[in-house]
């Protein structure tokens, strides 16, 4: 006999969770819809300590009754056992907005503000569970918890903005019950608070500092990191600058605020979002800011942002050597944007001291052609991609793939960096699958004594040298791919676009920075003079870099942007410029 939903219930209920789950399992591989058999299941997992999993059964769950306060009350409790607190937060209004009075879904509140230190919230959330069912046990016990930690401050932050809310409160009792209610983690109504400081006197530096610094925590400015998605509120950065601004007006000695206004423009900068004027008020700050402060590499970097946005190249580089001087070399490997900056060569001596880059090649490891393409029609471009062998393992498969289900056919030159045999079997087999014409190469440089950073900066500059290497050979234009990317159409229909062009490249139009604006994820050089000038001297720039004691991640990206600014002043070549954010032909990995 087929174990039922009960059978399984019975065990669960007295204790024996081992003997309880499959038999929920089986119910559901029966029934996958059973809503009885995914509930008791998720609440099994919560309570063996697998809330991850139970996740997706309680979304399930919500799948099958979309109006469930209940679901969206028990997937917010899973979540926050997760870790994904923010999420848990979310589900929880919305199951509010739909019942409340969810004596639960207030506790679940409760407890996710408690995780998150919002003392302020917890305690509303847990009085108003207490309202609902006067009984609850779990919302007066962790009330009673969260008053023996928070009650000082929340007794304090109440008293407080009770004072400000009296008709007569002045400034600086308002702006004081805004910086009390920061503290116990209230973040929307110390912004009100401030702004009623404000209506009170626009020019208190306190309530400008304040209203900065929460507007900027609300945008999601606080949290960029390079390569990683990102959302921001530009308005919010603008309004949060403004604030600052006149923070700093009123007392100049103000460093956060000083700090902060610099830093919100060096962000806005980095997503692509400040404009000219923002751009340029802030580049005045953050002189001012250099005085006080020499080693302040934000402020360095809003400075060097304003010289490339004015197309001042040279000077960007000239500024950015003469900052470095102010730093160790460990301080420099420990500050991404100063790595950057150093990495920026524009003067027309760095560039006529290079080597021809057949010195730089002749100084690396030997290129190891495995595999020769199958020559395909004259003319039609090759696709190329480079990396090492534990990146090949993780995404080469899937863009090999990609590429002969979009492109068969087509000439695809592979290298890879020290493979394992495993991957040279890959690419043997791949040489006999049919679909593509396939060439592999190879190198096994020496890397003793490198840091980890010049290792992986090695896997991602070196490969234009090597690009550069199967220019020649092939003889045909040459589309340079990242390992990680999937074809999403099929690139040769891109020759006609490049039709009397030396090369092409996917530009980020938004003004990112000089390492950000060619973003290298997808290029093509034509077999033409210009293409090779441009990838000769493009190698020579790297093979620089690679054979010093200093070199940084985003090396390619400077190197492709320097290059091209230093041709199109000495030497113009031809280039045809795609739109990064609106590229239908890949799909990459990374923010937008």
């Amino acid at each position: 006999m087929e174990p039922s939903l009960d059978d399984a219930i019975r065990l669960h209920k007295s204790g024996n969770h081992a003997g309880a789950e499959p038999l929920y399992r089986a119910v559901l591989e029966r029934e996958p819809a059973n809503r009885g058999a995914l509930q008791m299941l998720a609440m099994l997992l919560v309570q063996t300590g697998r809330p991850a999993e139970a996740v997706g059964h309680f979304r399930t769950i919500l799948r099958l009754e979309p109006g469930g306060v209940a679901g969206y009350s028990n997937l917010a409790a899973a979540l926050r056992l997760a870790g994904q607190g923010a999420e848990a937060i979310g589900c929880l209004h919305r199951a509010l907005a739909l019942d409340p009075a969810h004596a639960a879904s207030w506790f679940n509140l409760g407890n996710g503000l408690k995780q998150q230190e919002k003392a302020a919230g917890a305690e509303r959330s847990y009085r108003r569970t207490l309202n609902l069912e006067p009984g609850h046990a779990g919302a007066a016990g962790n009330r009673a918890a969260l008053r023996e930690q928070w009650g000082a401050r929340l007794d304090e932050a109440e008293r407080r903005s009770a004072a400000a809310r009296l008709p007569l409160a002045d400034a600086e009792t308002r702006v004081a019950a805004a910086e009390s209610l920061v503290t116990v983690g209230d973040p929307a109504t110390a912004e009100a608070m401030a702004r009623t400081a404000l209506d009170r006197d626009d020019g208190n530096h306190r309530a400008n500092r304040l209203l900065g610094r929460l507007l900027l925590e609300r945008s999601g400015a606080m949290g960029v990191q390079d390569g990683k998605p990102f959302a921001v509120d530009r308005a919010l950065v603008e309004e949060a600058i403004g604030a600052l601004r006149r923070a700093v007006a009123a007392r100049p000695d103000d460093d956060e605020a000083d700090w902060l206004h610099v830093a919100a423009v060096a962000t806005l900068v980095q997503v692509g979002l400040a404009s000219d004027a923002v751009l340029r008020d802030g580049a005045r700050a953050a002189w001012v800011r250099l005085r006080r402060h020499p080693k302040d590499t934000v402020a360095a970097s809003v400075i060097g942002f304003h010289a490339y946005r004015r197309d001042r190249l040279v000077l960007a580089s000239w500024l950015g050597r003469r900052f470095r001087r102010r730093f160790t070399a460990a301080e420099v490997a420990r500050e991404h944007e100063l790595g950057l900056w150093t990495m920026l060569r524009a003067d027309d001596a760095f560039f006529r001291a290079l080597p021809p880059v057949e010195t730089v090649l002749e100084g690396m490891a030997p290129l190891d052609c495995r595999i020769a393409p199958v020559p395909g029609p004259t003319g039609e471009p090759a696709v190329f991609f480079c990396c090492d062998d534990v990146y090949f393992r993780r995404f080469a498969p899937a863009l090999l793939e990609s590429l002969a289900e979009r492109m068969p056919g087509a000439t695809v030159a592979v290298h890879v960096v020290a493979p394992s045999p495993e991957t040279e079997q890959a690419m043997a087999r791949w040489s006999r699958d049919g679909r593509l014409s396939v060439g592999f190469s190879l190198d096994r440089p020496d890397m003793a004594g490198w840091t980890d950073i010049k290792r992986v900066t090695y896997y991602a500059s070196a490969r234009f040298l090597r690009a550069l290497q199967w220019l020649r050979r092939l003889d045909r234009p040459l589309m340079v791919i990242d390992t990680d990317a999937r074809i999403a159409q099929d690139l040769r229909s891109l020759r006609e676009d490049m039709a009397d062009h030396d090369v092409g490249f996917l530009i980020d139009g938004r003004r990112r920075g000089p390492s950000r604006e060619i973003t290298v994820c997808f290029n093509v050089y034509n077999n033409t003079p210009g293409g090779d000038r441009f990838l000769s001297l493009l190698g020579a720039y790297i093979g620089h870099f690679l054979a010093g004691a200093e070199v940084y991640w985003m090396l390619d990206q400077m190197a492709h942007y320097a290059v091209l600014d230093w041709l199109n002043r000495h030497e113009p070549i031809r280039v045809r410029r795609f739109d990064f954010l609106n590229f239908p032909y890949c799909h990459f990995v990374g923010a937008k």
